[in-house]
């Protein structure tokens, strides 16, 4: 799969708790498949480590993606989990593209709405 971002040709694969996403190399966007985010976003901090860690990269955050699966253009919605983060969504497949550092948000967001 080609990175939606920055068209880094091949995505590497990543499995946590059972879960495979894939991660690209380059910028640190993470791809979830339909369900793959709401799984992983329930997990305890020390068994999503891996995927906490990315850098924000402003470039990718300003380009519209098209789907690695689909191919289609990606959606950008805000995230009801925190609304600073815009998830890249695909209309025909459910996946959502996050870029770097924007696990790492929402997790925090997370983890603050449930002890709130």
């Amino acid at each position: 799969m080609k990175c939606p971002k920055c068209k880094t040709p091949d995505l590497g694969q990543c499995a946590v708790e059972g879960v495979t996403v894939d991660r690209c190399p380059s910028c640190t966007g993470i791809w979830f498949d339909y369900q793959e985010l709401s799984v992983l976003l329930a997990e305890e901090a020390r068994r999503v480590a891996s995927l906490r860690r990315g850098s924000q990269n402003e470039y990718a955050e300003g380009i519209k993606g098209e789907c690695p699966r689909e191919a289609s253009q990606l959606l950008r919605v805000y995230s009801s989990i925190d609304r600073s983060v815009i998830l890249d969504a695909c209309a025909d497949c459910h996946g959502i593209w996050l870029d770097g550092g924007e696990f790492e948000k929402l997790f925090a967001a997370r983890r603050r709405g449930e002890a709130g």
